[in-house]
């Protein structure tokens, strides 16, 4: 396979996985789209490896989100590295990160690169805007971010 077709073809998973798994809430598909030996490399040490570990913070944000979607403003592969910008959005309607929830609406902004290999993901990183949302959930204050008046 081309490294053209190969990235098309990675590109493909990436939109299959954001699709079915957060907005079609359909998380068995990670079972088939996770490598054995997938790592997270922006996980906690309490997050599983493999598919587990990517069912792990599924369950988070939609425990937390149950009406969460995932709307893709970019996504660029090249060879087996794809990598996408996004924003996740949902309303608060269970705990995370200790806070109670809400009841209001969210977004979060992520970037995050996806390493495939025979059709499988096994590495990722991301950088997700975990402070606009602890501001957006109450969690911290404004004042507390560094954002207010002084």
């Amino acid at each position: 396979m081309s490294d053209l077709n190969r990235s098309d073809f990675n590109k493909a998973l990436v939109r299959r996985f954001l699709d079915e798994v957060y907005n079609n809430a359909r998380p068995a598909v990670i079972d088939e789209l996770f490598a054995d030996d997938y790592v997270d490399h922006t996980a906690s040490t309490e997050q599983a490896p493999g598919p587990a570990g990517a069912r792990q913070i599924y369950d988070v944000f939609r425990t937390a989100f149950p009406d969460m979607r995932v709307e893709t403003h970019d996504l660029v592969a090249e060879g087996d590295l794809v990598t996408y910008r996004c924003t996740l959005k949902g309303t608060s309607r269970g705990p995370l990160m200790g806070a109670e929830p809400t009841g209001k609406p969210v977004e979060i902004a992520a970037m995050v690169f996806l390493r495939v290999r025979d059709g499988r993901f096994v590495e990722r990183w991301e950088q997700m805007d975990l402070l606009g949302l602890m501001l957006q959930l109450g969690i911290v204050a404004e004042s507390e971010s560094g954002g207010g008046d002084t």
